[in-house]
């Protein structure tokens, strides 16, 4: 599959799948988060995320946007953990964070 069909394909999804609830990451799907990795790779590894905060400069272009993927409510809501990406404005992860909520 071509780089960008499959770019194409994972927009898609996302862009479907908005209504649902992107819940905490699993430990096993955290550790294969790199940073470096594309907006692309991280939804096709983790999915959509729940929240997102965007950053721009007075031309509104993006410098810099987060992603949260916060844990759904549950009996067992302290074994969840947050999950914050950052990417720069060309896409790129430059951080990942992971708390307690």
């Amino acid at each position: 599959m071509h780089t960008m069909t499959r770019l194409a394909v994972i927009c898609f999804i996302a862009l479907c799948s908005g209504i649902a609830r992107a819940d905490s990451i699993p430990m096993t799907d955290f550790i294969q988060l790199k940073t470096g990795m594309t907006e692309a790779e991280v939804l096709y590894r983790v999915g959509v995320y729940d929240h997102e905060t965007v950053a721009t400069d007075y031309f509104h272009n993006v410098i810099q946007k987060t992603w949260y993927y916060i844990p759904a409510h549950s009996e067992r809501s302290n074994s969840h953990w947050i999950t914050e990406i950052v990417f720069d404005g060309t896409g790129r992860m430059i951080s990942i964070d992971r708390y307690k909520p």
